[in-house]
């Protein structure tokens, strides 16, 4: 039986991760996602916010009770169940990763094109918007953010600010256990998600 309300562009994808999610223990999956447990329900953390996963009714909502969307659900139950708990603390390219050559062209063109788009001329905002989302400063290129999407997703998003020569650029970088966590369509996927919050908080400044 589909949900109610729920993106039918997803419905299928959501049925079957939440199938699989029945067949592992809450407690293994709070662990070895980085999550919380609150009585019977599993507390992830999304980039600066708390997500609220209650299997009892299937439903993943934020801490405040406000709606996620089906997209980003998917990506949570998806990463919750191959989560290996852990980071090794080395970046890595979306290349390096299985099925990074395969799907780079939807990886740049959803998530490295807006990207320069709207930061490639004004890096310092993308610092200011990576602050808003819980992202630290790192000493890359001409503005530098260091953010963990999920628990144990960490990602690096870096911009060189072009001029009369040189057009601007700008890269997104992951640890190198992410590649193993997420399928490179879902790491695409994620990395356009979290150009656009940027881009939002962007737009909030």
């Amino acid at each position: 039986m589909e949900e109610e309300g729920v993106d039918q562009r997803y419905a299928g994808a959501l049925e079957t991760s939440w199938e699989d999610f029945f067949q592992r223990e809450l407690e293994e999956l709070a662990e070895l996602s980085g999550g919380t447990l609150e009585g019977d329900k599993l507390n992830v953390g999304i980039l600066n916010r708390t997500a609220v996963v209650d299997p009892s009714s299937r439903t993943i909502t934020w801490s405040d009770g406000s709606d996620i969307d089906d997209d980003v659900k998917v990506l949570l139950l998806h990463y919750m169940l191959r989560s290996a708990g852990r980071v090794e603390g080395r970046l890595a390219s979306y290349r390096e990763f299985p099925g990074g050559e395969l799907y780079y062209s939807v990886f740049h063109g959803r998530a490295i094109v807006p990207l320069i788009r709207t930061f490639g001329e004004r890096a310092e905002a993308l610092a200011i918007a990576g602050e808003k989302l819980g992202a630290s400063r790192a000493s890359r290129g001409d503005a530098s953010i260091d953010l963990r999407f999920f628990p144990y997703v960490p990602i690096n998003v870096t911009v060189w600010e072009g001029d009369d020569e040189v057009p601007a650029s700008a890269n997104i970088l992951f640890d190198s256990i992410v590649g193993s966590v997420m399928p490179a369509e879902d790491l695409a996927h994620l990395s356009a998600e979290l150009v656009e919050m940027l881009m939002e908080a962007d737009r909030e400044a």
